[in-house]
């Protein structure tokens, strides 16, 4: 009787505590604009993951990866219980269609670039239309934003003067070696360019950025305490090394709102 009893009362106490939860699995994605290994990159943001694992009080779980498609795969089926994106569409549909939360954004002005060389010829953004024009691959956030303010300019132009390439610096080389008249890229190629002698022509209407995003089951209490100390990453030495290991300035709210907006500009 007294095993009975005693069996009763753990049962008891265990179902009064309160249970913790799983670890938290944290998504990297960024994109083909980036050539880190794995390695690299779990390197890279394992002080972030360390930082907010403090911040929740358990343990926050890498998984780093360069292949969007997958990437994508893992939010629609609510694999990832937060997610940093390098290409702010990623977010953008994981908002929009999967229900995910924006903890936070990323500081900074972001854009597709229109890249050109010194010599051009171009007098106004139009011009570019009839022109030969490298981007990154087709899928890539800055070819469907570059071809987006196109539309926008109305002009579409014929597949035939499109020189798409897997990776950005690719672009680069396209106008210095001639292969190509006009370049889209990201801000950080376009000021690669601009240091080699080039020309930033025009850029496209300003985009949401890279943000941190979280599973529609995660608390808004546990999202606010992240976007809290996000933000007040910038106040401490910690933080501002963690910033500077992830080449993010800063952080701010941002709107959600914003990203899906951006999805219908694109087309997407």
């Amino acid at each position: 009787m007294r095993r009975v009893l005693l069996v009763g009362a753990l049962a008891l106490v265990f179902a009064a505590s309160p249970v913790r939860a799983a670890n938290v699995l944290f998504g990297i994605a960024e994109g083909v604009a980036e050539q880190a290994s794995f390695g690299e990159m779990q390197d890279k943001y394992q002080p972030l993951a360390d930082y907010l694992g403090r911040v929740l009080k358990n343990k926050v779980t890498l998984e780093s990866s360069q292949n969007i498609p997958s990437a994508m795969a893992n939010l629609q089926k609510g694999r990832f219980d937060l997610m940093f994106c390098r290409p702010s569409n990623v977010s953008g549909k994981a908002i929009r269609d999967n229900k995910y939360q924006l903890v936070a954004m990323a500081k900074g002005d972001f854009a597709a670039s229109f890249i050109a060389r010194k010599d051009h010829a171009f007098k106004k953004p139009e011009d570019v239309l009839s022109k030969i024009i490298a981007l990154p691959e087709e899928s890539s956030l800055m070819a469907k934003a570059g071809l987006a303010t196109l539309r926008d300019m109305g002009g579409k132009p014929k597949p035939e003067q499109l020189r798409y390439t897997r990776y950005q610096e690719a672009v680069n080389f396209m106008l210095e070696m001639k292969f190509a008249d006009v370049g889209i890229v990201a801000p950080a190629q376009a000021k690669a360019w601009e240091k080699k002698g080039g020309v930033i022509f025009f850029k496209s209407k300003k985009l949401p950025y890279w943000s941190i995003i979280a599973s529609p089951k995660m608390s808004k209490g546990d999202v606010e305490k992240m976007q809290k100390a996000l933000i007040e990453m910038e106040s401490s030495d910690e933080g501002k090394k963690i910033l500077a290991k992830i080449g993010v300035k800063g952080w701010v709210p941002g709107k959600a709102q914003e990203y899906v907006e951006m999805l219908s500009w694109l087309g997407m």
